[in-house]
């Protein structure tokens, strides 16, 4: 019985670390689900660990997907990308990492630019 209880703790500590052996996204800007009332000039993504972007995806609605050509070079942390201009609408953009230990991890933003307020039939005087 005791045996078996080493057994179980042991296999839940590997699969902890085997999980946090791989880069996540921790933060980004434009956080996902965030409605802008602006479109960024850029997005910031911070990671877990070290990372290398490899590939970056812009989606507006239904339209097909963008490659994002000009990506950092090096691992880091913290990586930012310039986006080009973007239009009201919903996006999603996808991403895909390495980490410095060769695991590949990748993941979606999703974040929504307002369309700009209609002038108000009010004009304040």
């Amino acid at each position: 019985m005791k045996l078996s209880s080493v057994t179980m703790t042991l296999a839940a500590c590997l699969i902890v670390d085997t999980a946090q052996a791989h880069a996540h996204l921790e933060k980004s800007v434009p956080a996902d689900g965030s409605t802008l009332r602006a479109a960024p000039a850029a997005v910031e993504m911070a990671f877990s660990e070290a990372a290398q972007l490899t590939a970056l995806w812009l989606q507006k609605d239904q339209e097909p997907k963008q490659a994002i050509k000009e990506l950092p070079t090096g691992a880091n942390r913290t990586q930012r990308v310039a986006l080009p201009t973007l239009a009201p609408g919903a996006y999603t953009l996808t991403w895909r990492v390495v980490a410095a230990d060769g695991h590949v991890s990748s993941g979606a933003v999703h974040f929504t630019i307002s369309p700009k307020r209609a002038m108000s039939a009010y004009s304040g005087h």
